[in-house]
């Protein structure tokens, strides 16, 4: 609810939240109940979040 606070008070209506595939359920079920397209991000081999991958994902519509 903040992320789209405060992209709405710049007018920008952004429609994404990346989350990592290790996140916990209710973290893409909150960007989901407050109207985001939730993008799963994989980790890497060290459990990490994969960086390669999350430059792919995230563009002008992601909101965090």
């Amino acid at each position: 609810m903040l992320m789209r606070a405060y992209h709405s008070d710049r007018g920008d209506a952004r429609r994404s939240i990346v989350v990592p595939d290790s996140a916990h359920g209710t973290n893409p079920a909150s960007a989901a109940l407050c109207g985001y397209d939730v993008v799963t991000v994989p980790s890497g081999a060290d459990g990490l979040v994969d960086v390669d991958a999350l430059e792919n994902l995230v563009d002008d519509q992601t909101a965090g």
